[in-house]
């Protein structure tokens, strides 16, 4: 299904999930991850992220995972989803590592305490599980992007990955009016800056590129995909 080996060790977790478990609760695939396996494979990511707004849900899910030590709870019936490390649990989420063909893998289930997430579509899926609508998709990166995007170690991977969704301009903006609901005018602002900082800093974009192991597309054709976003939001 997948071409990158550690995407395909990501996907057998994946399939392996308990998908009606984890909708009922409204905890969906999202992050770089669901973003990268939806839309192409264009770059490389390694960690698996849900993200849950509903506090009842997230309390289902903080009590089954609470105390297990070997296997994940939230694996379909007769799968085993060995754990690498014990679970641990707070108000901000729940984190743990699974193994998984080659790949130990970063698995967590973060608490969105900003936004209210929608429900996404029967068709908003990866391997079987439901990703976060793309509405909130977007408004994630916005939100990240806000938070980060002066590092350099994250190598814009926040604005790459809102251009690689290449939506329309109606659903960035709804995108954006939503995160602004939490972040205010820095959402505008933060984008401007990350887009700039590439533009100004010589040799920065194929940095990011090589760092990310972005495949499939051009630099020129990233540019393009940017700035389609920073024309969309910022004009």
């Amino acid at each position: 299904m997948f071409e990158r080996p550690h995407h395909r060790d990501v996907a057998l977790v994946l399939q392996s999930l308990d998908a009606p478990a984890l909708s009922q609760r409204h905890c969906y695939f999202g992050g770089g991850t669901a973003m990268a396996l939806r839309y192409g494979e264009y770059r490389e990511s390694v960690d698996i992220d849900f993200v849950i707004s509903d506090l009842a849900g997230y309390r289902d899910l903080r009590q089954m995972l609470g105390n297990v030590h070997d296997f994940l709870p939230i694996a379909r019936e007769g799968i085993e989803v060995k754990l690498a490390r014990e679970v641990r649990a707070d108000q901000y989420g729940i984190r743990t590592q699974l193994r998984s063909g080659e790949s130990t893998i970063k698995f967590e289930i973060v608490l969105e305490a900003r936004i209210d997430l929608a429900v996404p579509d029967d068709d908003d899926r990866v391997c079987g599980i439901q990703t976060l609508a793309p509405i909130d998709l977007a408004a994630e990166k916005l939100l990240a992007n806000a938070d980060r995007w002066a590092d350099d170690s994250v190598y814009s991977r926040d604005l790459i990955d809102l251009a690689m969704m290449r939506v329309d301009r109606r659903l960035l903006e709804d995108a954006c009016v939503k995160a602004e609901g939490a972040y205010g005018k820095s959402v505008r602002s933060s984008l401007s800056q990350a887009v700039d900082g590439l533009e100004t800093r010589r040799g920065r974009l194929e940095e990011c590129m090589t760092a990310l192991s972005v495949d499939g597309i051009t630099r020129a054709q990233l540019w393009q995909a940017i700035r389609s976003v920073a024309r969309r939001l910022l004009a």
